[in-house]
């Protein structure tokens, strides 16, 4: 038996038996859709999702880390991984009521004025029920499966033990295994302990609720426990009703731009951006299930009907955009605090000299910045990765999001970058993959929105907060001393140069990219020929020796041992070859 403990959780014990059984029930259905391989060559990424979504939270947690690793996974797998769905049943009210009355020592009764038994949703790690607190406020209760830390323990310990067998299949070689297990592991055991949803939705209430349309709701500290969070309800319809009317509007006519959706993308894009650059605490699973829009009703909070002279908004209607500060009858709720990303502040300044060079079209300050974000997995040609980077980016200058195809432009730089020994830092792993969420909604409300022109005041906000003037002068005056001090010099040492070059004193050192590898080669190639040579020799002299004492047993058998053993070099040479290319072609 084995005792395991996940970041500050309650120790799991699981048994050999359940390792053996749970391994065999993912081997089987890894081979009845042949994931390993369909993941090796790119193919059939729906079987794959189908395979994730029968082997449960872990490995559907898995899939959605993997849509957003345009350097493991092509487009293709991207936008199906995104659609990887949870197939639970419902605990009963029993459960659910043991679990949390003994999560918080206290019967039901006394906290709450009526709960709802049938739970609104479910999903794999646990299920959300309608309630309503002694005041009369109404609440959601999201509360865990039973189990579900014993079934997600028992997978990554799987994992993690078979991570040595794994990286001995060809296939597995491109990806860092123990990277990705090590962020599947934090990501499900952040996710599993309640306590860091509270704080996450506590501090990003604070920053966020009534940022323009935003809205958060509040988190109830006092009511919640491990596993259970109660967090305060609020209406409205997924934006994804939103979505879908647009679309359809879209494709039975040409559908000009109507304000609220304009109004709608720019604020989701707008506060991301201030979620990035000014708090750098950012929602990193931002999907329209995670998105309400609320209609405001006449007498509620915020509703201007006097002002702007409309009623309710209806999704997909017509809205005037607010007058002199006023926000129109409608808000976006956000939801779901689970999955949240931290910016420090250096990579805040490198993303914000990226979305500078971006915006004044410098491939060159995109490429050093990308460099800086980024690690080195060998020799770098910096020249060669500027110039191969600049066509992929060059779409993207001053383009709307219906214009540039987003997924295939970060797959083809992280191709570029991969190519060039170049690994983006994992700390913008989720930043990449909320970005994108972000942009699946934006394009289809506003495809004409430039994210460039939106982040571009945030990024320069930034960089001028940063700025330090004082500093910057004192660094300027110190070089200016230095040039000054320095000048007398530059006759003397003009004067050496000069001197060296009459008298032939002088050594040109020359620098060119790939040295390194052009060494190598030559030193095969000369290898090779001094073999050559050699086989040439011993064969030119066995042929001798046999030929001029055939009658001589001895000398003639030395003949023989000389063919032999030029044949044997010859044929493990070839060998040697074949091989060589196989694995060449195999790499590429």
């Amino acid at each position: 038996m084995t005792e395991l403990n996940f970041n500050g959780l309650p120790p799991v014990e699981i048994t050999g038996r359940e390792k053996r059984a749970r391994f065999k029930q993912i081997i089987s259905i890894f081979r009845r859709y042949n994931v390993l391989t369909n993941l090796a060559r790119q193919k059939h990424p729906e079987q794959v999702r189908q395979a994730f979504e029968e082997l449960g939270p872990t490995f559907i947690k898995a899939g959605q880390i993997l849509s957003s690793r345009p350097d493991i996974v092509s487009p293709a797998y991207i936008n199906e991984l995104k659609k990887l769905q949870d197939h639970v049943q419902t605990d009963n009210f029993l459960t659910v009521r043991q679990t949390i009355e003994t999560a918080t020592g206290k019967p039901i009764a006394a906290m709450y004025a009526s709960f709802d038994e049938t739970p609104f949703a479910s999903a794999s790690m646990g299920q959300t029920h309608h309630a309503r607190l002694k005041s009369g406020q109404d609440v959601v209760v999201k509360v865990q499966h039973p189990g579900i830390e014993k079934e997600v323990a028992l997978d990554i310990s799987l994992f993690e033990e078979a991570l040595p067998l794994l990286k001995l299949i060809p296939e597995a070689r491109v990806v860092n295994l123990q990277n990705l297990v090590t962020e599947l592991k934090n990501s499900m055991f952040t996710e599993m302990n309640t306590k860091n949803e509270m704080t996450n939705g506590e501090r990003f209430y604070n920053l966020n609720n009534g940022d323009d349309l935003i809205t958060v709701p509040r988190v109830y500290p006092g009511l919640c426990a491990e596993k259970v969070l109660v967090n305060e309800f609020m209406p409205g319809k997924s934006i994804k009703h939103l979505l879908d009317r647009v679309e359809h509007a879209n494709q039975v006519a040409d559908h000009e731009l109507d304000p609220a959706r304009h109004k709608i993308a720019k604020t989701i894009v707008t506060n991301f951006m201030k979620q990035v650059f000014v708090d750098g605490f950012f929602h990193a699973d931002l999907h329209p299930g995670n998105i309400l829009v609320h209609e405001l009703d006449p007498g509620e909070d915020g509703y201007l009907t006097a002002q702007t002279g409309h009623g309710t908004y209806q999704v997909g209607d017509d809205v005037p955009l607010q007058t002199d500060n006023q926000l129109p009858d409608y808000r976006l709720v956000y939801l779901d605090f689970g999955m949240m990303g931290t910016i420090s502040q250096g990579l805040r300044n490198n993303l914000a000299n990226v979305i500078v060079a971006v915006a004044s079209q410098d491939t060159r300050a995109i490429g050093r910045n990308l460099l800086a974000i980024s690690t080195r997995t060998g020799p770098v040609n910096e020249e060669e990765f500027y110039s191969e980077l600049g066509p992929f980016l060059e779409p993207y200058y001053n383009s709307g999001l219906g214009e540039i195809d987003f997924q295939n432009l970060i797959f083809s730089i992280v191709r570029v970058c991969r190519d060039n020994n170049i690994q983006l830092n994992s700390d913008i792993t989720m930043l990449i993959r909320a970005f994108g969420v972000i942009e699946g909604i934006v394009q289809v409300l506003d495809p004409d929105l430039s994210m460039i022109e939106v982040a571009q005041p945030f990024a320069k906000r930034y960089m001028n907060e940063q700025f330090n003037p004082k500093q910057v002068l004192s660094q300027t005056a110190l070089a200016w001393y230095k040039s000054a001090e320095n000048a007398p010099k530059v006759v003397t040492k003009l004067s050496n140069v000069l001197s060296l070059l009459e008298n032939g004193g002088t050594r040109l050192n020359v620098n060119f990219p790939h040295r390194v590898e052009l060494l190598r080669s030559a030193e095969s190639m000369v290898n090779r020929l001094v073999t050559a040579l050699i086989l040439a020799a011993l064969i030119i002299g066995s042929s001798l020796l046999v030929q001029s004492h055939p009658e001589n047993a001895f000398i003639t058998d030395i003949g023989m041992a000389g063919y032999l053993i030029s044949f044997l070099i010859i044929a493990g040479m070839l060998i040697s070859g074949i091989i060589r290319w196989i694995k060449t072609r195999h790499d590429r």
